[in-house]
Formats: structure tokens, C-alpha cells, sequence
């Protein structure tokens, strides 16, 4: 056999083993750690304070927590996608909500996207305004910058998935070029970026309208897709020794409060992971075709969701109540801005109030629905 060929497996064989040991070593702690704290060796003197200290910073917290999801170019200092996961420990259970990037918030009274957050105020901002807008608690934030999601992806070997349409977009703005070919494929990190960021085509077809209609909610609905996907092929034991580069890159790249502790012991749940246990929630709300092309969350029945099925305890910044009491109140609902009158009589050409806004419609006219026309 050759020489490097044995040593690669038996890398590999010894990070089984060690991550075997450590989450069965992990498990009987959590699961034992009373019993070992008060049990007759450690019955006298310091010795129960002392295990305590070594052990306490290795046992789970059953407790549910929510954490929010950001991915964007951090370079230009946006935010592409928006979701909030909660996982419960206790079941192994994960839900996850993605939040359309035109959702219509209040920041300072002001009414903005939910997009604006991130860049005016950074991750603290983005975090307030989801807490408020939803009344929860949110624990964690991670924000998954377009490198570092091309680096995951590529670590992990790529991901085996169906491309539903041809999918062409170019945007030399932004730099941003898209093209996949229809079909099964093993998506690399780049082709994987372009998948979750296409939102439109160059071009519009009926096979495309089948899939997309140039909202953010489509793309949206295929982004959980293809997460969903990515969870069922990757949190299995044989991707166990990749896990450490993975985490490497995450704490490199990735902007997040999780520890590395923290994120370790997250691993454990790995081998009873079931992708079953894994909920997909579109937020309830409406989108109107008209400008400020806002989608507007149905915020009783979001907050409804919340309470069932988003519970945490703990929260990273603390929001406002004053704030998230608003959104429920006569003054917060939204009105479509009504189109404005032509003027007669005219013999300029102009129309209108010539310092009002003219009404913009970017949307393409094959759809009604499209959200905001720029892509970050």
C-alpha cells in the first residue's frame, strides 16, 4: 500500500475515533454530570468544586435558542439573505424562517427595508430590528460572508443537487455573473453562490416562470430548498473529518458570537441529527407591486409562529418594547401609496407635482411580484 495512502486513512480512521470518544464522553457527562458531582469519591473536601470547574463548561444546555442568519458580501457591506433558526436540544429539532430582504420595518420611526439594518448599524442593528419586528429573543448571529460560504461548500466536496432551469444573470455593476445549466449536478462553491443568489433572468421564459417570478420570496423558497439539501447530504458521520476544517474556516471568515466551545459541543448532536426534524417556514405577509415594493409581515400571526416555535430565553442585544409593541398598532399598518392623478389642461408635457417623486415600477412585466430590483 502507499505510504501516503495509509497515513491518509489512517488520519481519517483517528478522527472517527476521536470524535466518537469525545461526543460518547460529551453524552455521559451531560447525562451523568449529577451523579459524578455528588457521588462518594468526591464526597469530601474541594474535589466536588473542582470537578465542577472542569466539567461545567462541557455540559449542553437543554435550552432552546434562536440564532439569525446572515448572508451577504460583506465587502460591500450587504445583506443578500435573512433567516432565523431555532434549535431545541432537547427534541433535535431545528425551524428556520427566512426573512424577505424588503420586509418593511421601523428603525428610529423611520420606515425602512429590513436590509437597511445591517449596513446602517451593522450586526447589533440587524439583530435589534428582527427582535423587535418579531418580539423575541435572539441569542446568536452568524454572518456568512460570499467567500466563505464558496470556502464551506468546497470543503465539504460540493453538493449533488438538481438545477430546476437554465439559470443566466449578469449584473457588471456588481459583478455578479450567473450561469447553471438545468439538470443534476454537484454544485461547487461558486456555482452554489449563483444558485442561491439568482432572483432573475437576463431573459424570461415560461419554463423560468415556473420556478421564479423575479420576487425575493421565490428565491427565497429555493434558498431553503437548497439548504435543506445541504443539511441531508453534510451532517453525517462521514463528512466527521472535514468537521475540523469546517470550523476553522467558520471562525476565520465568519462573523459570529458563537464560541469555539460552544461550537464543539453543537457537533455532538451530529450523530442524531434527522433531517425530518427540520421545519421550513415561509413568513405569513403580502407584497405589493407598487413602490416601495415593501413585503409586508403579517405580524400576529409571525408572532404566533414565534411562540410556538422559536422560543428562547436569551437575547444578544435587547430590543426596544416600546418598539415592538408599534408594529401592532393602527399607525403601523401600511397603506399602498395611491397612484397619482393626472393633471389637465397642461400644455408643458409635465404631469404632477413637479417636486413630487414620479411613480417607478422596475418590475419586470411578466410578474406581479418583485420585490426590490437591486441585488446586493
Amino acid at each position: 500500500m502507499d505510504t501516503r495512502k495509509f497515513y491518509f486513512i489512517l488520519t481519517i480512521a483517528a478522527t472517527v475515533i476521536l470524535f466518537v470518544f469525545g461526543s460518547g464522553m460529551l453524552y455521559y457527562i451531560n447525562t451523568n454530570i449529577d451523579t459524578i458531582i455528588s457521588s462518594d469519591v468526591f464526597a469530601s473536601g474541594n474535589h466536588d468544586r473542582d470537578l465542577a470547574d472542569i466539567l461545567t463548561p462541557l455540559v449542553q444546555k437543554k435550552e432552546p435558542f434562536n440564532i439569525l442568519l446572515l448572508g451577504g458580501d460583506k465587502v460591500n457591506n450587504l445583506t443578500d439573505t435573512m433567516m432565523l433558526a431555532n434549535f431545541d436540544p432537547e427534541t433535535c429539532k431545528v425551524n428556520i424562517m427566512s426573512i424577505p430582504r424588503d420586509t418593511r420595518v421601523f428603525i428610529n420611526k423611520k420606515e425602512r427595508k429590513i436590509n437597511y439594518a445591517f449596513p446602517a448599524g451593522g450586526i447589533e442593528l440587524a439583530v435589534k430590528t428582527v427582535s423587535e419586528l418579531l418580539d423575541i429573543n435572539i441569542k446568536y448571529y452568524a454572518f456568512v460572508d460570499t467567500s466563505a460560504f464558496r470556502k464551506i461548500i468546497d470543503l465539504l466536496g460540493g453538493v449533488d443537487y438538481y438545477v430546476p432551469v437554465d439559470m443566466d444573470y449578469d449584473d457588471p455593476v456588481q459583478g455578479l455573473h450567473i450561469h447553471l445549466k438545468k439538470g443534476q449536478q454537484r454544485l461547487n462553491g461558486e456555482q452554489a453562490e449563483q444558485f442561491v443568489r439568482f432572483r432573475k433572468p437576463n431573459r424570461w421564459t415560461k419554463e423560468i416562470r415556473k420556478y421564479y417570478d423575479g420576487s425575493d420570496l421565490k428565491r427565497n423558497e429555493a434558498q431553503q430548498q437548497f439548504l435543506r439539501e445541504l443539511m441531508r447530504q453534510k451532517l453525517t458521520i462521514q463528512y466527521l473529518p472535514k468537521l475540523t476544517n469546517v470550523i476553522n474556516t467558520m471562525f476565520e471568515h465568519v462573523q459570529t458570537n458563537l464560541t469555539l466551545t460552544e461550537t464543539v459541543k453543537m457537533t455532538s448532536y451530529i450523530t442524531k441529527f434527522k433531517i425530518e426534524n427540520v421545519s421550513f417556514i415561509q413568513m405569513p405577509g403580502t407584497t405589493y407591486d407598487v413602490s416601495p415594493y415593501y413585503y409586508i409581515c403579517d405580524v400576529a400571526a409571525t408572532r404566533q409562529i414565534m411562540a410556538e416555535s422559536f422560543k428562547c430565553s436569551d437575547g444578544f442585544v435587547k430590543a426596544d418594547p416600546e418598539a415592538a409593541g408599534f408594529y401592532l398598532t393602527k399607525e403601523a399598518r401600511y397603506q399602498p401609496p395611491k397612484p397619482k392623478p393626472a393633471e389637465t389642461g397642461q400644455d408643458d408635457g409635465k404631469t404632477g407635482d413637479a417636486d413630487a417623486e414620479d411613480p417607478v415600477n422596475p418590475s419586470n412585466s411578466e410578474t406581479s411580484i418583485t420585490g426590490s430590483d437591486q441585488d446586493p
